[in-house]
Parts: structure tokens; sequence; C-alpha cells
């Protein structure tokens, strides 16, 4: 009937106007807040879909370019500890390395008696874990393995060094300490390189950069190849193979087959990055900033001067308690520091770390602590460190919202 009746009644069908461009101008006066669009409720759900997702993407892209909060600390720090310092300092230990070894063994020995590295770097950082692991109550309804049964385990321990030390006929008869040194080059070596990824997908995500599955294998696959070098070369520094097997000369051409075949899986997973950063920028069609890669490159140069000069190891340590400073730098920040007081509050804190530092690892070494208890500093530095894999383990885990805000809380916008 409807048929009939316009066959009967015939009307002009007039024009529909274009509203593109008006619709454009509103999305764009609405960007902020696209609900308030009068044009979204006439639209359909697919169109008002793809609108909340354009404005969503054009505010994050005036936040990233727009914004100089996009940072942990600042983009010149950033920059310094996520790698910068790192890759300067191990170039110059690699070009020294080759063109004159003495001026190698110079420049490293500088370092590490003027500088105070461990003081200043080393002591702190693991004063920090503790800071952020004990101060939310939290952490101890959470995780009661670490914040509890750990502590109290490797107190047993200590006691138990303590007791073998004063013991003429014993020197650790369960070979505990034995157990642990093989155990340490593994979660050390996780940990270098885990930190050294955490740190290259932060700076991705401030930098607005999604990594794909594809790209993640690639660039992890990187610190993969890392992590097996550092294993395979802290066994073969401290003769660990070569001294399990009967046969010395068969060990020590063991090691050399590893280590020759870990430096080519190495080399190949810095061409795989290599790769993979290059694919993330052509289908992003944007730059990989420099702070994104830049940890990446870091790390790589790290063990690149370790293979050309082994006395170079313990700028490692250095340079891994450098890069992880940043991150409870921020934490502090955000969640304790007041606005008004911050550089006051910052300068305590520091202060405070680099003291408990000190007496965690230097105590053993003071004139009035008897000679029977330095291999007790020797246990307790070996279970702090075993205990802070642990503790960052549980205090980075991005996914809870708690951690989030601690340490991304100064990016949202005011």
């Amino acid at each position: 009937m409807s048929q009939h009746r316009s066959n009967k009644n015939p009307r002009r069908q007039r024009p529909k106007p274009d509203l593109s461009r008006i619709h454009a101008r509103q999305a764009h006066k609405y960007a902020d807040d696209p609900t308030k669009n009068p044009q979204a409720g006439d639209s359909n759900p697919v169109n008002l879909d793809q609108q909340l997702a354009q404005a969503s993407h054009s505010k994050s892209e005036m936040n990233r370019h727009g914004s100089s909060n996009q940072v942990i600390v600042s983009r010149r720090f950033d920059l310094i500890a996520g790698g910068g310092l790192s890759l300067l300092v191990a170039a110059v230990v690699i070009a020294l390395s080759w063109s004159s070894p003495s001026g190698a063994g110079t420049f490293l020995l500088a370092i590490e008696l003027y500088l105070f590295t461990d003081l200043f770097i080393n002591g702190p950082h693991f004063m920090a874990s503790y800071r952020l692991l004990y101060s939310r109550r939290t952490n101890f309804r959470k995780h009661p393995l670490v914040t509890l049964a750990f502590p109290f385990l490797a107190g047993i321990f200590l006691a138990y060094i303590i007791y073998c030390s004063y013991q003429q006929d014993a020197q650790d008869p369960l070979g505990i300490m034995g157990i642990l040194t093989l155990i340490a080059p593994v979660v050390l070596a996780w940990h270098y390189t885990g930190q050294s990824w955490g740190t290259t997908a932060c700076f991705a995500h401030l930098s607005g950069l999604t990594i794909r599955p594809k790209h993640r294998r690639l660039i992890r696959g990187g610190f993969l190849t890392l992590f097996i070098y550092h294993v395979a070369w802290a066994y073969d520094s401290t003769g660990i193979i070569q001294n399990t097997l009967s046969e010395q000369e068969a060990g020590e051409y063991l090691m050399r087959s590893i280590m020759s075949l870990c430096r080519v899986v190495v080399a190949a997973g810095f061409i795989a990055g290599l790769f993979g950063f290059w694919d993330l920028s052509k289908q992003t069609g944007k730059r990989v900033p420099i702070r994104t890669w830049l940890p990446w490159a870091g790390t790589f140069s790290w063990y690149v001067m370790v293979d050309l000069n082994p006395a170079s190891f313990f700028l490692l340590q250095f340079f891994h308690a450098f890069q992880y400073l940043m991150f409870p730098l921020r934490v502090e920040l955000n969640d304790y520091a007041p606005k008004p007081n911050a550089f006051r509050h910052l300068i305590f804190y520091y202060v405070t770390l680099v003291s408990l530092g000190y007496l965690a690892f230097e105590w053993s070494s003071f004139d009035s602590i008897p000679k029977q208890l330095i291999p007790a500093g020797t246990a307790m530095m070996m279970m702090i460190n075993l205990h802070h894999y642990f503790i960052d383990a549980v205090i980075w885990k991005i996914r809870e919202p708690e951690v989030r805000k601690s340490l991304f809380g100064h990016l949202t916008p005011n």
C-alpha cells in the first residue's frame, strides 16, 4: 500500500546535504569528550566507535608530542641512565682494549678507585628496592615469601656461616656457598638482560609505540642471546666446567667452543634486533626514538666490552644499577615526595640509601669486626643480591594498578 500511495502522490526528493565538513569540525571541537557531540547520537555505533578511537588517538598524539611529562625523570636523565652513559663508557673501554690494553687497565682502575661506584650507585640501587618492597603494607599480604620467608631463611643461612667460621675444622660442610655460586650467574644474567628489556619496553610505551609480538620476539630475542653469553662467560671465567671434567684440557676446549658459539648467537641476536626496530619503524610510519633503542644498544656494548676486556666485568653491575635507579627515583617522587619540599626529600632519600648500602656491604671490613665474621659479610652480600632478584620480580608488575600509578602517575593529566 505504501508503494501505491507513493505512486499516487509522488514527491520530489531533495538531495541530501553533505555534512562531512560539519561533522569533521564538530569532531575536532569535541575531541576531548566526543560524547558531548550533538551529532554523535545520530551516528550509528560503528561511526561513533570510530570517532571515539580517532579522538583518543588525536589526544594521545597531542600528549605525546606537546607534553614534556612523557618521561621517567627527565628526557636528558632518561637518555643518560637508560643507556647513554653505559654506551659511552663501554665504547671507550672497547677502543682502548683494541688500541692500548694498558690504557684500558688504567681507565678501569680509575673508575673503580676514584668514582666510588659501589658506594654511590650500586649500594643505593639495592636499598631502593627494599624501600619499595617494605613501604607498601600490601606487599606483606601479597608476597609473604619475598617479604618474610626469604629474610628468615637468609638469617638462618648467615647464622650457619658464622657458626662454621668459628669452627676450626668446618668451612661450609653442606656446600651451600658452592650451590649459590652455580646459581648466581643464571640469576644475575636474567636480571641484567630482563631489566634492559623492561627499560626498552617502558620507553617504547612512553613514546607511543606498540611493540607487536613479532617485534617483541626479534628485540627481546637479542637480550636472550646476551643472557646465554653471560652464563657461559661466568662459568668459563670461574673455571667451573674445566674443574668438573676429569681432563682439564677437555674442559678448556669445550668452553672455548661454547664461547665461540655464543659470540655467533649474540651477533645473530643483534642483527635480529636491528631488523626488529627497523620493521617497527616501517610499520608504524614513525622513527623509533633514541631513548627506546638506547638501552638495547647499550646492553650489547656491555658484553662486547667484557668479551674484549674481562677485567671490565665490574662495570656491568654499575651500568645495571645506574639504569635501575631512575625507576625507584620516579616512584619516590610520585608517592612519597611532597611537592613543596621534593628536592630536599630526594636529597635525604639518596643519602639514606647510600648510608644503608654502605653498612650492608662494608660492615665486615670494619677493623672492629672479628675476622671470623668476614665470610658472613660475603654470604650477606650474596643473599642481598639474590633477594634483590626476587624483590624486583614482585614490585615491578606493571599489570597491577598500584604499580602503574606509582611509576606513571606523573603522566596523568591534572
